[in-house]
């Protein structure tokens, strides 16, 4: 009995070792404030944006558990990922022997990286730069270290450092991240992702309708996959109970896209709204006449899209709402010849966006926020 009792009590330290050996593994980056801000100021005064990053492998193992955050630097650096294959081996090293935060800029389709590593790391990365073809810059620090950068274009180390942000509140943080002229602060937890800039206002209610207000629909399409065919301007997009509906106000629907819409069924099916019907390519849609673009897949819907101009960028959205959405339209694109890469994008992102629980944001002049939740 004695040596059951010592084996259930061995088990359950064992089990209570691994809980506690996997909550550390799996926890999320943080570092001081302050130390985020002071690595920030090593990016150049001529880079378009950048992100400090608390602790680089803590930051890959969270980010790699959480692919969705992932499209919030897309929206960011749009063009950044040019530089990725060249630069993402060269930036795994360095990451991998950072001794402090990691610090990324990027100006159009070039990215940089930096931080502090040892002597014999300094000595591999250069080794590792060479071989991979990217410019590196490394000098000592006062404290022993070496101070590396490496570049996919040996402009983005010429520059002298900016200033970093201006306030930055105390506590730890996950991140600092420059995107323009706006600062933001970035928290990571198991299950959320925030990031707040300036006065951060109120986010849209958990429980609301899923609303999407933007001024650029074309952007926040690019996070999820690249596609031409979404056009640039303000859109409001309304998700319900497998339906949806866009509006664009200032767009008209050309007849190229109109007879596309509608290939293998009829249009212009007067209804008692004063939509068009139309049984095409996306299955059963109701469109609104101009100025601009209200279409619905159900006319309830049609009702609650903006027929005005569309100010400031929020929403609310569930990750399985987007989901259902994505994977239609990936049907839809399908359909037609030559867009294989944009449907192989879209089709990936869907497992992806359904892991997502909801994401609300609402951004402002004065502040914005953005929490990502699983």
């Amino acid at each position: 009995m004695r040596r059951f009792t010592l084996l259930l009590a061995a088990v359950g330290v064992l089990a209570a070792a691994a809980v506690l050996a996997w909550r550390w593994w799996t926890a999320a980056p943080l570092a001081p404030a302050d130390a985020l801000a002071a690595a920030a100021s090593r990016s150049p005064v001529v880079a378009e944006g950048v992100l400090v990053v608390a602790d680089p492998v803590r930051t890959l193992r969270w980010a790699a558990r959480h692919p969705q955050a992932v499209a919030l630097l897309r929206l960011a650096a749009p063009h950044a990922d040019l530089a990725a294959p060249s630069m993402r081996g060269a930036a795994a090293a360095l990451a991998a022997g950072a001794l402090g935060p990691l610090v990324l800029w990027w100006r159009g389709g070039d990215l940089a990286a930096s931080a502090e590593v040892d002597g014999g790391s300094a000595r591999a990365l250069r080794q590792v730069a060479e071989t991979k073809g990217v410019a590196i810059r490394s000098e000592p620090t006062p404290t022993g270290t070496v101070h590396v950068a490496l570049a996919s274009s040996p402009d983005l180390l010429e520059s002298s450092g900016s200033s970093g942000p201006s306030v930055v509140g105390v506590g730890q943080l996950s991140a600092l991240a420059r995107v323009g002229d706006r600062w933001w602060q970035v928290r990571a937890g198991r299950s959320t992702l925030e990031a707040t800039s300036g006065s951060p206002p109120e986010l849209p209610g958990a429980s609301d309708p899923a609303v999407v207000a933007t001024a650029d629909i074309g952007a926040l399409a690019a996070a999820v996959a690249p596609a031409q065919w979404v056009p640039h301007g303000p859109a409001c997009l309304v998700l319900e109970g497998g339906g949806w509906g866009v509006a664009l106000p200032a767009t008209t629907l050309s007849w190229d896209v109109r007879r596309l819409l509608s290939l293998g069924g009829d249009t212009a099916i007067e209804t008692p709204i004063g939509a068009h019907h139309w049984r095409g390519l996306l299955g059963d849609l109701w469109v609104l006449p101009g100025p601009g673009l209200a279409v619905a897949s159900r006319p309830d819907l049609l009702g609650r899209l903006p027929r005005g101009p569309i100010a400031g960028e929020s929403g609310v959205v569930r990750g399985t709402e987007l989901a259902r959405l994505v994977r239609r339209f990936a049907e839809a694109a399908d359909r037609v010849p030559g867009n294989a890469g944009v449907v192989a994008g879209l089709r990936r992102a869907v497992p992806v966006l359904e892991a997502l629980r909801r994401v609300r944001w609402r951004l402002l002049p004065q502040g914005g926020r953005i929490l990502l939740e699983w």
